[in-house]
Formats: structure tokens, C-alpha cells, sequence
């Protein structure tokens, strides 16, 4: 009874965090310093041949327009990645069925696995958001939400990460749903330009798009100004959050990809 309890263990669920956040730390090169360079260069690259482009919102230059959406991909990016891969290795070094010995809970370990990548996603977009600011200025409209929205972003997509993991069984598998699926949505999702702007049934895309109200929520705390429903969009990423994550421990409760039938 005592292991359905969220803390059952909490030396056990610390030190389990801990170690997800050791082990992409140890090569932080690759996992954070890499990431941040091609924020780096995205902004460089954009906001250099597109500074004048105009902005469908009034008072708002297309730099500031587009360090929220920079900040919010590699938050999605590095959250999703950190369980995922964390899990993949473990099944390729065929160490995953010890997750099944460890003394804590199946929402501890869940836990730890997501709020380790959250941490990673939130790191990685801080730091972007820092190091734009010397080219558009430090200034946030709305600091404590600014970081609590790339928080919730981060725990959403450490959340698919973790599920993503668990459900597929190979690097290559993995790098699919990375590449054919989560990229193009984040590029797509508002990061680049406007929604609204783009031509036909793509303009439409951010109905089904995920991504696409989590950009606009910190683009709102970073400039103040959004698109669409901001209320409907909070909803969604409320959803998202509860949703994914229920679903998380679900799957990590069943055993999916850990347990040996």
C-alpha cells in the first residue's frame, strides 16, 4: 500500500533524480552547450535577415518576437530528450529491468525522470533567454510567469520524452519521433513568425499543434502580447501538463518496455 504513496521513499526518489541530472551534466557540451549555440546561431541567422521584417503586433521588433519562441523550442527539445535517451540507453545497455528493484514508487521514479528533464529544458532555455539579452535587452514583462511557463513547458515535454522511452526500443526509433515529428511542429508552432500569417490549411495546423499554445504563453509573459485565445491556450496547456503526465506514470506503472513478459 505504502508504494502507491507519492513519497514513499524520499532518499531513494532524490537520489534517483539526482542521478538524471549528474549523468547529462557530465557532458554538458552536448547537452546543454550544444543546444544553446544553435539558439545562438537561429538568432544570429533570423534576426539578422529578418530584424526589419515587420510584426503583425504593433510596437513589437521581430528580435523580441523571436526570443520566447527560441527559449521555448530548446526547453521542448532538451526536456524531451533527457528521458528518453536516459531510458533507450538503459534498455541497450539491458539495464532497464533494474528500475523494477528499486525501493520507490512508480510516480517517484516517474517523477524523477520528467523533473530531470524539466530541469535540463529549463536550463537550456534560461540560458537562451540570457544570452539573447545582450542583443535585445534583459527586459521580461512578466519574469515569474516567463519562468514558470518554461517550466510547465519543460515538465509536458519530459513527460512525451519519458513515454517515448518506455514505448520505443531503439536510438533510430527515438530520433524519428524527434525528427519527423516534434521539430517540425516546434517549427511550426510560432517559434520563427506568426501563425496567422502562414498560407491555407498550415495557418490551421495550430489547432491540432501542441506546441503552438505553449509558444504563445511565453511569448505573453516575455512581451505581453499574444495571438489567439490566451484563455483556451492556458486550458490547453493545463491539459497537457495533467494529461501527459497521468499517462507517464501509466505506462511506467504497467511496466511498458522495463518488465520482462
Amino acid at each position: 500500500m505504502g508504494k502507491n504513496l507519492i513519497f514513499y521513499n524520499k532518499i531513494g526518489f532524490v537520489t534517483l533524480l539526482k542521478r538524471e541530472i549528474h549523468r547529462f551534466m557530465k557532458v554538458s557540451v552536448q547537452t546543454i552547450l550544444a543546444p544553446l549555440l544553435s539558439n545562438i546561431l537561429y538568432l544570429g541567422i533570423f534576426g539578422g535577415m529578418l530584424q526589419t521584417r515587420e510584426v503583425g503586433i504593433e510596437g513589437i521588433s521581430y528580435l523580441h518576437f523571436l526570443v520566447p519562441g527560441l527559449t521555448t523550442m530548446g526547453a521542448i527539445l532538451s526536456a524531451f530528450q533527457n528521458p528518453a535517451f536516459s531510458i533507450i540507453v538503459q534498455k541497450f545497455q539491458n539495464t532497464i529491468q533494474d528500475l523494477n528493484s528499486y525501493p520507490i514508487s512508480d510516480i517517484e521514479k516517474s517523477l524523477a525522470f520528467i523533473l530531470g528533464g524539466t530541469f535540463r529544458g529549463l536550463l537550456v532555455g534560461t540560458l537562451t533567454y540570457l544570452a539573447t539579452a545582450f542583443f535585445v535587452g534583459y527586459t521580461i514583462e512578466y519574469p515569474l510567469f516567463f519562468f514558470i511557463s518554461l517550466s510547465v513547458t519543460s515538465f509536458i515535454f519530459a513527460s512525451i520524452g519519458l513515454i517515448s522511452g518506455l514505448l520505443l526500443d531503439s536510438f533510430e526509433k527515438l530520433n524519428f519521433v524527434l525528427a519527423i515529428v516534434i521539430t517540425p511542429l516546434t517549427y511550426i508552432g510560432g517559434v520563427f513568425f506568426e501563425i496567422t500569417k502562414l498560407p491555407g490549411i498550415l495557418s490551421k495546423i495550430r489547432y491540432i499543434n501542441p506546441i503552438y499554445p505553449l509558444v504563445n504563453l511565453t511569448r505573453y509573459t516575455y512581451i505581453g502580447v499574444y495571438e489567439g485565445n490566451l484563455l483556451l491556450q492556458l486550458l490547453a496547456g493545463s491539459i497537457f501538463l495533467i494529461g501527459l503526465f497521468l499517462t507517464a506514470v501509466y505506462i511506467f506503472k504497467k511496466g511498458y518496455g522495463i518488465k520482462i513478459d
